[in-house]
């Protein structure tokens, strides 16, 4: 039977005269007290009792005894006490009246060992205990064999000590202290961790901020002391971030020599932002400076910071194989939080490095992670405003766009725009009704308009922030107003109209002659407002027509049930006025050295081109298809299913009225086809000439005459892809009684006690295929696979390779092989490029925790050295 009892001052004069002959009873229990061996451990009351011990305090257990002689209460078996924010929970609780100590011990077994923890708890953190003593008047008490969870740097961990002593409500030491990430041991599925970091000593400082200060720690594998040890640590409990230093990783590259990599310290700045400074030194005269930044802000933003600076010192100096080179990246991401403001919003994506970065950095994990094969880097700045019940919104964007990789004598090509700006209007229906649908030509009639200005520089890396990066930028504006309105005649065919403006301001235009005496064409660009007005009109209707062949019913045993084709042709007519007449006065003549008189287009030279040459008027056609089976079904004779021939097949072309000759352009198809029930997509294309090609002697590449009947197919192409895994071949149960423990609750075990697993793995494969020919009957062709998959021979391998196969050259191109290998609070991770210009590989182990991650690493690593040279 359970007594509560809630101790209030009145209480304690009844406990004054409480029966005497009780209270021998417990003076026999009191002793046999099992922790009277730390009873004088504790100070006594030092600090002024404000309205006495007892007067806010529960207690529950099975049994409960009162001592008014010697003053204390004790309670046995599943005792709780409950003293303002404290709360403990034990087999055996004992309290002084006047001391204010609580002493409590965890139950024991018959043989003496504590089977159950005391467990205390204050302010929501919860602390298990063999024993402990604790005095709530000083808040001072001592604790043995001390077990919490702790969160440090946003991991879970254990930290366990064998004697814990707390000095103050906010000061508590520690001796013999081991912490631990190991989810099994924090689960209590294990009982030993699989690592620990020990130290002797340690202080718990409590506050607005918790943190840790140790003595030397040293790392322990399953009880193995390790040579990892530092002399101090200082770590914030509860938070995701600690200052530290990072632990590098060691080794030896035949071109750079022995290295020490990655060595640096974190450094947390404020609430929202952190910062790692690392280096890398290398015995051959290379080195490294790396700066990382992340910061957050919840419901405003997010984004991080990177900065690389290397100076690569390869070969002996002195020979042909020695070269030094500079090269750096910036890397920059800012996303804000659309809740911070959904009218006005700023991102930016920066990746800008030098053209040999990726190709040659000295920690060059690219090859690894197939960054070597970067030809083109871009980045972009935005802001971006819309103005709420207008259809108005407006952006701001700063790009850049750089090649990379090209040859060691020739200059990698980069385009900035500085700034664009863009103002957009939606469309919108200046007749339509506020109510209903819109009905007619003149309700639909609707109107949008863009407006974009924007300056663009063309450079290279070599005059980057010259001043002939400058001489060579280019700036215009560009108004685009779009006009549409459309019906449905015959209740069958929607018909569409619509019309495009496009005005086209520039500060510059172009004046082109022939130099007899440098015997070369001369562009010369002329200072001053110029601009150009173009237009266009168009018109188009479609329809779909439906079409059923059937063979037969549901019920009979035919195959073929039936055909369905679904057809959607569309015609439409468009017309362009030619802008080259000198009507509109937008080209020019000049005359070559031939005597020829040239004709150009004085805005040729601008960021939005010039206006088009040539009269329009063109009849524009296609036929969209799709055609699907009803067949049988194989497992039940009663039901049907649908098997598409294809999912699509598109045929487009035009006819130009107002062209000389060829008035046809060239037919171009294309089309999908799902087949091996859906799993598998062919994608197919083709551009046939409808001309025919005379090639002789005079024309070995080919000439085309007026004459239609040729219909050859200039190029085509197709692409699949499939993917295959564990389950294509129909899953595999596990019917099996008996699971593993701990880390082998993964396996299945049989009648023979032999493990099963369901070994997972996956294979993907892509072909792309690319035929083009040209008038003489020369064809190209480009044929590639492409091949990764993984698998986990068991549940803690995962074995992973991508690689592309040339099949036409025969030719292995990239390939990487990763092994992952899981060992609770550790990963191993091999990765090598085995072979070709970028071998290399990488052996990697390091704890899971993510406070942990930079400092409790081993890495080494071989590159390759037959890499270009500056």
């Amino acid at each position: 039977m359970k007594y509560k009892v809630k101790y209030k001052i009145i209480v304690i004069i009844f406990l004054l005269i409480w029966d005497f002959t009780k209270s021998q009873s417990q003076d026999s229990i009191a002793g046999n007290n099992p922790s009277k061996a730390i009873l004088d451990t504790v100070a006594t009351d030092t600090i002024p009792q404000r309205n006495g011990f007892l007067d806010v305090i529960e207690s529950t257990s099975d049994e409960q005894y009162q001592n008014a002689k010697e003053r204390f209460t004790l309670l046995l078996r599943n005792a709780v006490v409950t003293y303002t924010d404290l709360k403990i929970e034990a087999d055996y609780i004992k309290m002084m009246w006047d001391s204010g100590n609580i002493y409590a011990i965890g139950k024991k077994d018959s043989t003496g060992k504590i089977v159950e923890p005391s467990i205390f708890t204050q302010n929501g953190k919860k602390v298990e205990y063999n024993s402990f003593v604790y005095n709530v008047k000083t808040k001072k008490g001592k604790a043995f064999n001390v077990r919490t969870e702790e969160s440090m740097g946003g991991d879970q961990g254990v930290v366990v000590a064998e004697i814990v002593r707390q000095y103050s409500d906010s000061v508590s030491g520690m001796k013999n202290v081991a912490y631990t990430t190991d989810e099994y041991f924090i689960s209590k599925k294990d009982s030993v961790a699989d690592y620990h970091l020990q130290t002797r000593v340690a202080k718990l400082i409590q506050g607005e901020t918790r943190r840790v200060v140790t003595g030397p720690i040293v790392m322990k594998i399953y009880n193995v002391t390790t040579p990892l040890v530092l002399p101090f640590s200082y770590l914030p409990l509860g938070t995701d971030r600690s200052t530290g230093l990072l632990m590098p990783s060691f080794g030896e590259r035949e071109s750079v020599g022995f290295y020490i990599e990655g060595a640096g310290i974190y450094l947390p700045l404020g609430d929202y932002m952190d910062l790692s400074l690392t280096g890398d030194i290398y015995t051959k005269g290379s080195y490294g400076l790396h700066a990382v930044s992340q910061y957050k802000k919840r419901y405003k933003f997010l984004g991080n910071f990177r900065l690389d600076w290397e100076k690569r010192v390869t070969g002996i100096k002195g020979l042909p194989s020695y070269s030094t080179g500079k090269i750096y990246r910036v890397y920059w991401s800012h996303s804000q939080d659309t809740k911070a403001n959904p009218n006005f919003r700023f991102a930016a994506n920066v990746n800008f490095s030098s053209s040999k970065y990726y190709r040659n950095s000295i920690n060059n994990l690219n090859s690894l992670n197939g960054d070597i094969l970067t030809n083109t880097t871009s980045s972009s700045i935005s802001l971006n405003k819309t103005w709420p019940g207008t259809p108005f919104s407006a952006s701001m964007t700063l790009r850049h766009s750089q090649q990379m990789n090209a040859s060691r004598d020739q200059a990698n090509p980069v385009t900035l725009n500085l700034p664009q700006f863009t103002l957009n209007m939606n469309r919108i229906y200046p007749f339509a009704p506020r109510t209903g649908t819109k009905k007619g030509l003149f309700q639909n009639l609707n109107f949008s308009y863009n407006f974009n200005l924007s300056n663009t520089i063309y450079t290279n890396d070599e005059d980057f922030f010259s001043k002939k990066m400058f001489d060579n930028m280019k700036n215009g504006a560009e108004h685009v107003i779009n006009i549409n309105t459309g019906t449905t005649i015959f209740n069958y065919f929607p018909l569409n109209f619509s019309a495009g403006y496009r005005e086209v301001w520039s500060l510059k235009s172009l004046r082109r002659y022939y130099d007899n005496a440098q015997n070369k064409v001369i562009d010369e660009e002329v200072n001053g407002f110029n601009t150009f007005r173009v237009f266009n009109i168009s018109t188009n209707t479609q329809t779909t027509l439906y079409g059923q062949l059937n063979f037969g019913t549901n019920e009979d045993n035919k195959l073929i049930k039936a055909i369905r084709h679904v057809i959607t042709p569309s015609v439409g007519f468009s017309f362009t006025p030619d802008f080259s007449k000198d009507f509109w006065g937008y080209y020019s003549n000049y005359i070559d050295k031939e005597g020829n008189e040239i004709m150009y287009s004085r805005f040729s030279n601008g960021i939005y081109g010039g206006p088009s040459r040539g009269l329009s008027q063109s009849l524009n056609f296609s036929l969209d298809n799709n055609l699907e089976l009803k067949v049988r079904s194989r497992n039940d004779s009663t039901s049907v299913k649908k098997i598409k021939i294809f999912d699509y097949l598109n045929i487009n072309a035009s006819y130009n009225f107002a062209s000389d000759s060829m008035k046809l352009s060239p037919i171009s198809m294309r089309g999908a086809t799902r087949i091996l029930d859906n799993k598998m997509t062919l994608n197919y294309g083709a551009t046939i000439n409808p001309y025919r090609m005379i090639v002789n002697n005079a024309n070995p590449n080919g000439l085309l005459v007026n004459q239609i009947g040729g219909f050859t197919i200039s190029n085509y192409n197709f692409n699949t892809s499939y993917s295959i895994g564990n389950s294509t071949f129909g899953e595999r149960k596990m019917d099996f009684d008996r699971r593993g423990r701990v880390r082998q609750d993964v396996y299945y075990f049989d009648k023979n006690d032999y493990a099963q697993f369901l070994m997972p793995w996956n294979v993907n494969f892509g072909i792309t295929h690319n035929v083009s020919r040209t008038g003489a009957g020369k064809t190209r062709k480009s044929t590639s696979l492409n091949l990764n998959g993984t698998i986990s021979p068991t549940p803690y391998w995962r074995i992973s390779a991508n690689t592309n196969f040339d099949l036409q050259t025969g030719k292995v191109s990239y390939t990487t092989i990763n092994f992952n290998r899981d060992l609770r609070s550790f990963n191993i991770n091999f990765s090598m490029v085995p072979f070709g210009q970028y071998k290399t590989w990488n052996f990697f182990v390091g704890i899971k925790a993510n406070f942990l991650s930079d400092a409790l690493k081993y890495e080494e690593r071989n590159f390759n050295t037959n890499l270009s040279d500056f």
